[in-house]
């Protein structure tokens, strides 16, 4: 990883003081960015005249039935704060340590395996921007971050700086536009799929450093822009496994990169262990479901893994096809997927997901014996996915009438089998 030139630890204290316990990134008037029919899991579609991509509160509505058949094994107001190999052992199982928050009890729990499903959204990943930390000790209350937005009423009429080109970055500065002082200064190293223009925000390249004192900010072509009165960070999200620290310590300083995961899923010295959702860029629940169906299969003994030498050089290899760094674990680039990587990905994961022991794909196949099986990617599948980043720049211009849009046709797109 590379050293981190500017310190931001009291930014990263400010931003993140005030999160609720359990917080969620998902702001107000969240829209996804893929479309409802690409994004659902395989025998789940969504509701007949679901906006083409839907509200959060929609999916929120869309998971919670699709969960239902498992609520019962679910506890909520839990929180796991420990994970170890029982005696320090790689296949001897594990030690799972936990609270629930509603007794302030503490539990200890042994399990054959783990799957760690947590995501990588929760926890803010900040540049190292110089002036940044001097900026929250100066004007804490005008430095803020996506994982605490929830929508542009604190920015009427302030000049505000937006840092960061990815989907939320883009998003969210097109609401905040709407509300600021006129035009809302957007910085980004790279444009996302999803960038539109817009007059009322002027682009900016990349943000070298803030000055607090004269409330200004300086970028990479030598501009400065005085009189900032906020700073938005849409800079991403750092992988976050804390309780995972008695695995490895260094987890703490090399998140992801300390866990060499096989196949982006299983831990290679402990392969009891497994990952769901490390990959980026990636459409999530397809991509969930079909790492959860490999795992479920080499868990119940009906796939079979390599040896440990065999998955550490996978790891090495793939490591450095990807540009990853070299810690043994990859680092993010090992796990950025974006399209066509994560098709051809859950592609493999798929056909992996077929070699199962009595688990044969043939249609007609008894499901019952075959168990639950990923989407199949197919050419119109595949279609829907390169497409999605265009067609959900024709949906946002469509303004207050994007609610009306049900599907990718009646934005001017069609698929013709090749």
């Amino acid at each position: 990883m590379r050293p981190c030139t500017h310190s931001t630890a009291q930014a990263i204290d400010l931003v993140t003081d005030h999160l609720p316990r359990f917080n969620t990134p998902m702001y107000e008037e969240l829209e996804t960015n893929l479309p409802h029919m690409l994004m659902q899991f395989s025998d789940t579609p969504f509701p007949e005249r679901t906006q083409l991509f839907p509200s959060r509160e929609t999916v929120l509505h869309y998971l919670e039935e699709y969960a239902e058949p498992v609520k019962h094994l679910i506890r909520l107001d839990h929180m796991v704060h420990g994970v170890r190999p029982k005696n320090g052992k790689e296949n001897c199982g594990w030690e799972v340590m936990s609270r629930d928050f509603n007794s302030g009890r503490t539990v200890t729990q042994s399990f054959d395996a783990v799957i760690a499903a947590n995501g990588h959204c929760n926890w803010p990943l900040l540049p190292a921007i110089e002036g940044l930390d001097a900026w929250s000790k100066s004007h804490p209350e005008s430095l803020h971050h996506s994982v605490s937005y929830k929508n542009a009423g604190r920015f009427v009429d302030k000049r505000v700086l937006l840092v960061g080109g990815g989907p939320s970055g883009a998003d969210i500065s097109h609401q905040i536009a709407a509300k600021c002082k006129q035009p809302l200064l957007r910085s980004q190293t790279t444009k996302s799929p999803y960038h539109t223009d817009a007059p009322n925000i002027r682009d900016l390249p990349g943000l070298v450093a803030l000055a607090p004192e004269e409330r200004s900010a300086r970028f990479t072509d030598g501009n400065i822009e005085p009189n900032i009165d906020e700073v938005v960070l849409c800079t991403g999200y750092a992988y976050s496994f804390p309780f995972l620290s008695a695995l490895d310590p260094g987890i703490h300083a090399k998140g992801i990169g300390a866990l060499p995961l096989y196949q982006n899923i299983f831990h290679a010295r402990f392969p009891t262990l497994a990952f769901i959702e490390t990959p980026e860029m990636i459409v999530p629940f397809p991509l969930a479901e079909s790492q959860a169906a490999v795992v479920a299969r080499v868990f119940a003994r009906r796939l079979p893994l390599p040896g440990r030498q065999d998955m550490e050089e996978w790891v090495a290899i793939t490591s450095s096809q990807r540009g990853g760094d070299d810690d043994g674990g990859g680092g993010r680039a090992f796990h950025a997927l974006q399209p066509p990587r994560d098709l051809e990905y859950m592609k493999r994961l798929y056909a992996w997901t077929c070699e199962a022991e009595d688990g044969a794909c043939e249609t007609g196949e008894d499901s019952s014996r075959r168990g639950k099986m990923p989407r199949e990617w197919n050419t119109q599948a595949c279609w829907l996915r390169m497409n999605a980043a265009k067609m959900r720049k024709a949906f946002a211009a469509k303004g207050a009438r994007r609610c009306e849009i049900f599907s990718y046709e009646e934005l001017g797109f069609s698929f013709a089998e090749r």
